[in-house]
């Protein structure tokens, strides 16, 4: 075969290479997210809640649900070997009370995706779930984090411009789940909210309370309730539940 007939074959099959790469891009950016009944059960339809795909700016598709409206927005963030699922029957209580509300999985976590590089980089989803909400029409945003979740908001969101955060058991992560940014912490001006379990044996309170006091805000306070509940059980499967949870809309209205 002549010189330039090669070259021609070799760009025609690469030209099909691309386009097939383009196609199958395109397929799975344009596959329809599971709805929240098929993510988590029918028990989500009490919730009123819709599903979408977000993208992080390092190219990871993040699964998401959000429910609710009103320019006040609450980012929820899971907990370690969870997902989205855990959020949704305490997330009807913030829509009812009148807050915007987006519930993500974290990369490698649930439907979102597991990027091969960057898989420990949890604020970048964090800044994916604000800028929805801020596209939303939000206009006051706070992060809500358990666990896991908590030591991203505290660890991993100093970049971000949000009018609050709150971190259930959460001040630090664990190596494997994400990196800690000690400066960052120092860095973080919005409203702060700590709220823990007294005999948490996970995150033990001398643990939190010292990197409490790093936190740069001057506007933070704690919440410890009696007792070892870890994370999210704080606001649904405890005594004290219901205190918690009034503290958390008491505590975002004030500062909406």
């Amino acid at each position: 075969m002549p010189e330039t007939m090669r070259r021609g074959a070799f760009a025609l099959v690469a030209a099909a290479a691309l386009l097939t790469g383009a196609a199958q891009a395109a397929s799975t950016q344009d596959t329809p997210p599971p709805s929240p009944a098929e993510a988590c059960g029918s028990s989500a339809n009490a919730l009123g809640a819709q599903s979408r795909w977000l993208r992080t700016t390092d190219g990871t598709r993040i699964y998401a649900v959000h429910a609710g409206s009103g320019t006040t927005a609450i980012v929820l963030a899971h907990e370690a070997q969870s997902d989205i699922c855990e959020w949704l029957p305490y997330a009807k209580t913030l829509v009812d009370s009148g807050f915007r509300v987006l519930a993500f999985d974290f990369r490698g976590y649930g439907r979102s995706d597991s990027p091969r590089r960057n898989r420990l980089s949890l604020g970048n989803d964090l800044a994916a779930a604000v800028a929805a909400v801020r596209g939303d029409g939000a206009n006051r945003v706070f992060l809500l984090g358990a666990s896991m979740g908590g030591g991203a908001v505290v660890q991993n969101t100093s970049r971000l411009a949000v009018d609050g955060r709150i971190s259930l058991s959460g001040t630090r992560l664990w190596r494997g789940y994400g990196v800690n940014d000690p400066a960052g912490v120092r860095r973080l001006r919005a409203p702060f909210l700590y709220m823990g379990g007294r005999r948490d044996p996970i995150v033990p309170l001398s643990e939190a309370l010292r990197i409490f006091r790093r936190v740069g805000s001057r506007d933070k306070r704690t919440a410890i309730y009696r007792g070892s509940a870890h994370g999210i059980d704080l606001v649904q499967r405890t005594p004290y539940s219901a205190r918690a949870r009034a503290l958390i809309v008491s505590w975002i209205r004030s500062r909406s």
